[in-house]
């Protein structure tokens, strides 16, 4: 697909860009860092952050709660140590709300629900799981009432912005990119 997108662009006097990283949640600290960036200049406070896992996401709640999305592949190790290093490395936020995937299975290199409230230590102000039991990962409820507990728990609401143009994307780009796992390439 790569050839006919540059193709496509070359033909109508487009520039491609890519963004080129290793692993699928190696963007989410950029995501996040850029989320928090575009809030600001918004006038948004950006001090609230949404952690999602594998399928459950909120991209347009996140939006409209002005909070910032940290994607998580899944509620494995690896996942944990990815959020933590994360929140080490940046301003604290005031909130942080996490969706935890119930998939029923406690397999190996799945944090326990107390490994996982650790992650709200990094919170300021409060940390709170979203349609997470202390059942988990067998909270099969979880699957459908983390929508409802999430409009529930966070009162805030913003109008939905425009999209984010390609001059911001670059502008964040140049200020903060280098601090992330991931490469911009223009063709």
């Amino acid at each position: 697909m790569r050839e006919d997108v540059e193709n496509f662009a070359r033909d109508r006097g487009y520039q491609v860009q890519r963004i080129i990283f290793k692993q699928p949640d190696d963007l989410s600290p950029f995501v996040a860092g850029l989320y928090r960036w575009w809030y600001t200049q918004r006038g948004i406070p950006a001090n609230r952050l949404l952690v999602e896992s594998f399928i459950l996401l909120e991209p347009m709640w996140a939006l409209l709660t002005g909070s910032v999305p940290f994607w998580m592949t899944f509620n494995m190790e690896p996942s944990l140590q990815r959020i933590k290093n994360y929140l080490e490395e940046i301003n604290p936020y005031d909130e942080i709300y996490l969706m935890l995937f119930s998939h029923g299975v406690e397999a190996v290199g799945l944090p326990t629900i107390e490994q996982w409230s650790q992650v709200f230590k990094y919170a300021r102000q409060r940390g709170k799981f979203v349609g997470t039991q202390e059942d988990f990962p067998r909270n099969f409820p979880a699957l459908i009432q983390y929508n409802t507990e999430l409009q529930r728990l966070i009162s805030a609401r913003y109008p939905v912005p425009g999209a984010l143009g390609l001059e911001q994307l670059d502008k964040f780009i140049s200020q903060e990119g280098d601090r992330f796992p991931v490469q911009w390439e223009k063709a």
